[in-house]
């Protein structure tokens, strides 16, 4: 199997250098050709942010982050066996930011170490450095990416299409939702995005006023700082807000089957699309989903007692080692020390980025006012 995979990508590789470079046209910058005409499509260096946390990237790399990796599925580091549903070994896509901000970091406190100077052993600088080897794995196949995305290939199919993350992108300009990369105008964005060079936003602080949100912030390595962007209105401490705005976006993508049906619930936040069937693992430590796979309506509810007094699963490197949820002990559950990435086993969730502490908080209210099924 894996030979035939390298054989695959030796023909794709192949394909590429024998003149598939004109696929991606020109970099349009800024809406206009160095000679002054105007170019319509959209500029490689538009910044879009995430609605559920404001963690901004170029437009373009947020489309090739949620829909071809996001640290989860496929391309990404951490997808295994399974989980990379074909993608072969190493060739990963993943374009996480190496920093966030310290309130979901600790070691990304200002001021940040650089990397020069013996210190390239820190988490951020390993993070960066993984940063920079996919952004060069994207260069390096950009024109049959842009085929392969054109032709439908890529995603593969209805399996590629149910593990992306369809956590809605907004653009900074206008506020408008980001279109999806299957349409016209989301592959001119990544088009015109490989055509550039795949610029990355690297790093992200809290912005220190509304008026600074998605404007640059200082770098230290050279690297391209953007502020952190609007979170937009924070859920109540309900288990229902909580799940629909946090857990079904973020987690259900690994915590959750893949499902190919269309949802019959109308409240769907993410407009009808169920997510799931990212990470055959994460479904075997926890299912947050429900009995009903045609409608979520009743997910939240139903998904609850999975969490409640529950210890962790014997599947997972937790076994043993904590209660995911301890009503009134937020400090106590295991739940919220993977979400502060601060746990004593496996890793920080969700695996596609710590999400603001914001919304955190939230979820730790919710925990010490008993963690009711409300």
């Amino acid at each position: 199997m894996r030979s035939g995979l390298f054989a695959c990508c030796l023909l794709l590789f192949a394909s590429s250098a024998l003149g598939c470079k004109r696929d991606l046209g020109e970099c349009n910058l800024d809406g206009t050709t160095p000679d002054g005409r105007e170019i319509p499509g959209p500029a490689a260096f538009d910044i879009a942010y995430r609605i559920t946390d404001g963690l901004p990237m170029y437009e373009g790399q947020a489309l090739v982050q949620s829909t071809c990796g996001d640290g989860a599925f496929c391309h990404a580091p951490g997808a295994r066996g399974s989980d990379r549903i074909g993608a072969p070994a190493q060739l990963d896509f993943d374009l996480s930011l190496a920093c966030t901000d310290e309130t979901n970091d600790a070691t990304c406190a200002q001021p940040l170490q650089s990397c020069e100077g013996g210190q390239a052993d820190t988490p951020y600088c390993v993070r960066l450095r993984r940063q920079h080897g996919n952004r060069g794995n994207i260069r390096g196949w950009a024109e049959v990416a842009i085929q392969e995305i054109r032709s439908g290939t890529m995603p593969p199919g209805d399996a590629g299409r149910n593990v992306r993350n369809r956590t809605p992108w907004l653009r900074k300009s206008d506020a408008s939702e980001l279109p999806s990369i299957d349409s016209g105008d989301g592959q001119e964005i990544v088009r015109n995005w490989l055509a550039c060079g795949s610029p990355v936003v690297a790093r992200t602080e809290t912005a220190p006023s509304e008026d600074l949100q998605l404007e640059p912030c200082t770098s230290v390595d050279d690297e391209t700082c953007v502020y952190s962007g609007p979170l937009g209105d924070l859920p109540d401490p309900t288990w229902s807000d909580i799940y629909w705005s946090i857990a079904f976006t973020q987690c259900v993508l690994c915590h959750g089957p893949s499902n190919d049906n269309v949802d019959q619930n109308p409240n769907n936040p993410l407009g009808g699309d169920i997510p799931g069937g990212a990470s055959a693992d994460g479904l075997a430590v926890l299912d947050l989903t429900g009995a009903d796979v045609n409608d979520t309506s009743a997910w939240a509810a139903e998904s609850w007692s999975a969490l409640i007094n529950v210890s962790a699963s014997t599947a997972g490197p937790c076994a043993g080692q904590g209660i995911l949820v301890i009503p009134s002990d937020s400090e106590g559950s295991l739940m919220i020390e993977k979400m502060r990435g601060v746990q004593s086993c496996g890793g920080p969730m969700p695996l596609t980025g710590l999400i603001a502490q914001p919304l955190v908080d939230i979820v730790a209210e919710w925990i010490d006012l008993g963690a009711a099924n409300d």
